[in-house]
């Protein structure tokens, strides 16, 4: 060490002695690395710092659209699912609350065919419960009617109670009370409640409570599955999930100073100011500006605070800041190097060469960092288009899981009455039970094997919509023909659910394009006229007629006397997933795909034009579908966008 020690006090002699005698010089030698070091260096920090926050900021922000999704999804299946308690229990309020009677039957199968929810109720007009089955830990229980609650001043009662049939009423996520206080330990819940009319003319209402620590759960394991911490915070800047266990449920648990504004009043500060952003290492956003307007009519009755709800997240400011490091040492080298040139310069240009090669092994060190770093964007980019195809395949999955889950729910209940039925038996079966049995039998197997259908639906639309149109083949062939062929009932002139088809098409109309969507789409629109025009069944007539237009064009058209279409919906028709009949099976895809093929593959236009009874201008009510082609089709089917 005293050897080193003296080699390093000798150098620094000879520099100085070297810049005393080289004074002008050494300022020409230093002055390109010092502005290098000075200027260069904190350009390339910025640089670097803005390449590296970019992809960071894009990949929370979609952490953020990702679990504003999630909680759209779960909130939209609590909300059919309270709709679809409250549309089905005045039809078995009649026999009454016993733990054997069908209604609580229902309840408990309905908690038991999702371990989401852990309480579901109906209540009086006045408040009073009247039924209320509780799930905890998997273990299903009836309450006692001495236990029950009046539940009369509570918002989600008061709130739904006013609401008409059919809406659902979301409250606040907050924590749960029972008997006045905050239950113990905590539970965050979600409530949906719906009214319904008893078969007496009473009022009551379905309320379904929602685990909100499993929702919180799941979207905390989200974030972190992408590296963020995600937080939820309450319209007023209270925590919902916090930085620490401490900071959450602040205002109901007496602890006012656990907010966002306490903790971090620029963050809060710029929360206020738009909503959705980031502050610092924080992204934000509301759920009301993450859904923007993906969530229809979801929050038309729901607490005005739910759709305010605040989705947070920020990466461990760690995670990422590896490259700082790296460049500070490339700062750090570059310093001593500067200074060993200075040195080098200063005892003789012998050094010279052995400080190029220095810098050179520098900057090849530098280039590959830059092409690592390059590498990792292309990662990055990568990840985020795997994400998006992730939040496609879920939002299919989330189609087909409501008829899903009320198809097992009709099965559990067809699985429960045969337990029943058995142990009636070995008591001693009377006629009138069997018949009972029978009946809710036949209409849980209905209720299932509609669903089921409505399932196998959805999965061959979707798979149509997906179908790649480019490997269609075309052909001549006589237009009355492939109307004929596009529908069995055509030929056969059957009714088609009890409404008369009608047949007009001209003879000898020369086709030269792809018979097979042509078919598709005359298919289509009578499925359409029928099904739409005439939701309720027959009596009614559909009538289709093909003709030429002139040498170069034909026209098929398919027209009802039904019902109409709605003014405010006539534009929307041929929108993908656009559909009135959501609550009974409808997908909206129907028109859309036919609307592609007309425009895309056979190079026409389709019109509609639609009156409803009662609408102004007169004439019969019904819709009429127009579709023109030309005769002769393109020679290769356009790409679906």
């Amino acid at each position: 060490m005293r050897n080193r020690g003296r080699r390093i006090r000798r150098r620094w002699i000879e520099s100085r002695v070297a810049v005393r005698a080289h004074p002008v010089r050494v300022a020409q030698m230093a002055l390109p690395w010092l502005l290098g070091v000075f200027v260069l260096l904190p350009l390339l920090w910025y640089e670097m710092d803005r390449a590296v926050q970019g992809p960071v900021r894009q990949a929370g922000r979609d952490a953020i659209g990702y679990a504003g999704q999630s909680m759209l999804r779960w909130m939209e299946r609590l909300r059919d699912d309270t709709r679809f308690l409250a549309d089905l229990t005045p039809r078995l309020l009649q026999s009454g609350s016993r733990p054997d009677s069908p209604l609580v039957d229902t309840y408990t199968s309905f908690l038991l065919s999702s371990g989401d929810y852990h309480k579901v109720r109906w209540i009086d007009r006045d408040g009073q419960e009247r039924l209320r089955i509780d799930q905890d830990a998997g273990r299903i229980a009836q309450v006692p009617q001495d236990a029950l609650q009046d539940k009369a001043g509570r918002p989600f009662f008061e709130n739904g109670v006013g609401l008409t049939p059919g809406q659902v009423h979301l409250s606040p996520l907050d924590l749960n009370v029972e008997n006045g206080r905050i239950e113990q330990p905590l539970r965050p819940t979600l409530r949906a409640s719906s009214p319904f009319v008893r078969q007496d003319g009473g009022i009551g209402v379905v309320v379904v409570n929602f685990h909100g620590q499993v929702l919180l759960e799941k979207l905390q394991a989200q974030a972190r599955h992408a590296g963020f911490e995600l937080y939820l915070v309450h319209p007023d800047g209270y925590w919902l999930i916090g930085p620490e266990p401490d900071d959450a449920w602040g205002w109901q648990l007496g602890r006012p100073e656990r907010t966002v504004g306490r903790m971090d009043p620029g963050l809060w500060q710029a929360m206020l100011r738009q909503p959705s952003g980031h502050h610092g290492p924080w992204m934000f956003s509301t759920l009301r500006a993450e859904w923007a307007g993906s969530e229809g009519d979801l929050l038309a009755n729901a607490d005005p605070s739910l759709g305010q709800l605040r989705l947070l997240v920020r990466r461990d400011a760690l995670v990422g800041a590896r490259w700082k490091w790296v460049l500070a040492g490339l700062a750090l080298a570059a310093i001593v190097l500067v200074v060993l040139m200075l040195l080098g310069q200063a005892r003789g240009l012998e050094r010279e060469a052995a400080y190029v090669r220095r810098l050179r092994r520098a900057n090849q060190a530098l280039q590959l960092a830059n092409e690592r770093l390059q590498v990792a964007q292309d990662e990055l980019t990568r990840a985020q288009r795997l994400s998006s195809l992730g939040l496609m395949v879920a939002g299919v999955a989330h189609e087909l899981n409501t008829p899903l889950a009320s198809a097992r729910l009709a099965l559990s209940t067809v699985r429960t009455g045969v337990s029943s039925l058995e142990r009636q038996v070995q008591a001693g079966l009377r006629k009138s039970e069997l018949d009972a049995f029978l009946a809710s039998a036949h209409d849980a197997c209905a209720l299932a094997d509609a669903e089921l259908r409505r399932t196998s639906a959805l999965v061959q639309r979707f798979k149509q919509v997906a179908v790649d149109r480019a490997s269609l083949e075309r052909r001549r062939f006589e237009l009355g023909e492939i109307v004929l062929d596009a529908d069995p009932r055509l030929r056969r002139g059957e009714p088609a659910d009890g409404i008369a088809l009608e047949l007009d098409l001209e003879p000898d109309v020369a086709m030269d394009t792809y018979p097979g969507p042509l078919e598709q789409v005359v298919a289509n629109l009578l499925t359409n006229a029928v099904v739409h025009g005439y939701p309720d069944g027959g009596p009614g007539r559909v009538r289709i007629a093909a003709r030429a237009d002139g040498p170069g064009h034909a026209v098929v058209e398919v027209a009802d006397g039904g019902r109409g279409i709605a003014a405010e919906d006539l534009e929307r028709v041929f929108e993908p997933f656009f559909t009135t009949r959501r609550n009974r099976g409808g997908t909206g895809l129907g028109l859309h795909i036919v609307h592609q093929i007309v425009t895309e593959v056979l190079g026409g236009t389709i019109e509609v034009r639609s009156r409803r009874a009662g609408d102004g201008g007169g004439g019969p009510p019904g819709t009429v579908f127009c579709v023109r082609i030309p005769r002769t089709g393109p020679d290769r089917p356009a790409s679906p966008t």
